[in-house]
């Protein structure tokens, strides 16, 4: 009975450390070698990418691309995708939202001023995209400056259980301080704008990141028909973009793409009214938004890491850089909105809202496996549209100060969840 049970133990283990040893290696190369060593890298082919089990030997060479660039180094599609490629579309989905937001919401809140003056001390509101926005009272002849500012956390939870296996899975943030001076001409509104965009998205399927930085700097009209309030604006700008991301053959965090300048353009046209029945106000609202975010050529950097002598041949310590082709990122938002705010005082102004968002968005891309694995891999996800809805408080503090703070959640985009929070405080001086 010892003598079964003992060797039992001695199969169990056994199994298990082979199953340790495959797994480790369908990570990282036992012997840390790079995908793209210019020894053996997946990029020579031949012996490196023919599939050997653990009992089968190829050329009296055992686990080939296992023992050397590992597993992950032939079937990682999206594990070997640089991040731009999976979340560019997404960048520009938020830039888009952020930027334009704030624009559409300064306009439409003189020009309904400039219909309304009397409407709660000169406050009145609209929600888009980012949220909510406050209209400056005139400065000087008609001169007005505002500032607004929106922070967005989002991920997409498809499925992700291995690098070898592709996956739109991300997680990300997004911030964005929008400035601007504009004019009154009658029923007309002219004025710039300049806004600070960034973000930090990590991306699983290939272990990696992704960080943008930049400005955008714009022009904007609007005017009140009296009936309908039209507006349209366009901008431009430059973004600064750094990836990292995984070698699948040494494990390594450190392949990276940097001072990559992405070009920006935007342009944006919206219409909406503003009823009054009360103490509640209705403003139904349609727009369209078109971001284009246009990344270059440019060279992913693999550092050189020396392998493990054990391989029993001379390997220099030399990895091939991966050249990654440019692409242009669009995000094109079609929107049907309402806005409803009761004026419970002058201090006070609770709001809610909901729309539906039409979306056309670049969406995810992956590299092309080496070899098949026979796994079912998942398709990215497909940006369709979905539903916002949010609210929160126009803060009428003093003739001097007031402010907004405001929720939105967005909900029924495709393996998709974002939560924006805006606010502003302003100070008339």
């Amino acid at each position: 009975m010892n003598l079964i049970k003992k060797l039992w133990l001695t199969c169990l283990f056994v199994v298990s450390t082979l199953a340790i040893n495959y797994n480790v290696q369908g990570a990282a190369s036992t012997y840390g070698v790079s995908c793209t060593n210019t020894s053996y890298g997946t990029q020579l082919g031949g012996v490196y990418l023919e599939f050997n089990p653990l009992t089968t030997s190829h050329a009296g060479n055992a686990n080939t691309y296992g023992m050397y660039t590992s597993t992950d180094c032939v079937y990682g599609g999206a594990g070997r995708t640089n991040s731009s490629a999976i979340v560019g579309g997404e960048i520009a989905r938020a830039a888009a939202n952020a930027i334009v937001g704030s624009v559409s919401n300064r306009i439409s809140n003189v020009l309904a001023m400039a219909a309304n003056p009397d409407t709660a001390a000169h406050m009145t509101y609209s929600a888009n995209g980012s949220g909510i926005g406050m209209a400056a009272n005139h400065i000087v002849g008609g001169l007005g400056a505002w500032i607004s500012y929106s922070s967005s956390s989002f991920d997409n939870d498809q499925t992700f259980t291995a690098l070898s296996t592709d996956s739109n899975n991300f997680d990300g943030s997004a911030d964005a301080v929008s400035f601007g001076i504009d004019k009154t001409f009658g029923n007309m509104l002219v004025g710039i704008n300049m806004t600070s965009f960034s973000s930090d998205i990590d991306t699983k399927a290939n272990g990696g990141t992704i960080d943008t930085e930049g400005e955008t700097y714009g022009l904007y009209v609007g005017i009140n028909t009296g009936a309908l309030s039209l507006s349209a604006g366009a901008g431009t700008g430059e973004y600064e973009i750094d990836t990292n991301r995984k070698d699948l053959g040494t494990g390594n965090l450190g392949i990276k793409g940097t001072d990559i300048t992405a070009d920006i353009q935007y342009y944006f046209v919206n219409a909406s009214a503003n009823i009054s029945r009360g103490k509640l106000s209705f403003t139904p609202r349609v727009g369209y938004r078109n971001f284009d975010l246009d990344m270059p050529a440019f060279t992913d950097i693999v550092p050189d890491v020396a392998a493990s002598t054990d391989l029993g041949a001379a390997i220099d310590s030399t990895n091939a850089d991966e050249a990654i082709g440019g692409k242009t990122y669009s995000s094109d938002l079609t929107e049907a909105g309402l806005s409803i705010a009761l004026s419970a005082g002058t201090k006070l102004i609770p709001h809610v809202d909901v729309a539906y968002v039409n979306e056309d968005t670049t969406k995810a891309s992956y590299s092309t496996e080496l070899k098949s694995d026979g796994v079912a891999e998942l398709n990215a996800s497909a940006p369709d549209g979905y539903m916002t809805y949010g609210g929160g408080l126009i803060l009428n503090l003093s003739s001097k100060v007031n402010g907004y703070i405001n929720f939105q959640e967005t909900t029924s985009r495709d393996d998709f969840n974002e939560t924006t929070v805006s606010g502003n405080l302003r100070i008339k001086f």
